[in-house]
């Protein structure tokens, strides 16, 4: 019990990095290799990313061209209005383009935040609420996603899908 507690309590949140980024970018390049060459030898039809920070986020997304409703810069652009709110994103395929958020529950926990951080307080239910509406609003409403969902029962992890 105490070495789980300990190596829940000492991870880190991810901090963005050039290496990280390069690696990302490779990473959604595979997995998106039918919808960058038509002769690709591989590619997957379903894949998520790590947790990664808005910026590395971005840079996993603008690698992709228009692929139906999705389109890789538009959406990249889009996030960039909920950096240091979030606790972090993850980026992938599920059949289509699919973005998981993953938001903090106290307000320490949100990305590009050192683990020596001091503790902050928990994140308001109405403060919690009215990121969900932006979030919601922004991947929807202005970037095309066809629906945003709540991924598991702890209500802060949600997910974006293209067509």
């Amino acid at each position: 019990m105490l070495l789980c507690s300990k190596s829940f309590s000492s991870r880190s949140m991810p901090i963005t990095s050039t290496r990280r980024i390069n690696v990302v970018q490779q990473f959604v390049r595979l997995g998106f290799g039918d919808h960058l060459d038509a002769d690709a030898p591989f590619y997957s039809g379903d894949f998520l990313t790590q947790e990664l920070t808005t910026t590395e986020a971005q840079a996993a997304m603008s690698v992709l061209p228009r692929i139906n409703t999705f389109a890789g810069v538009q959406v990249a652009g889009g996030l960039d209005r909920f950096r240091g709110e979030v606790r972090g994103w993850k980026f992938g395929r599920a059949g289509t383009p699919v973005l998981h958020v993953l938001l903090p529950f106290w307000t320490h926990q949100v990305e590009e935040r050192h683990a020596a951080s001091p503790v902050g307080s928990p994140v308001q239910d109405t403060d919690h609420r009215a990121l969900l509406e932006r979030l919601r609003h922004t991947l929807v409403d202005e970037l095309d996603a066809f629906d945003f969902l709540a991924v598991d029962d702890t209500d802060h992890v949600w997910r974006a899908r293209w067509r």
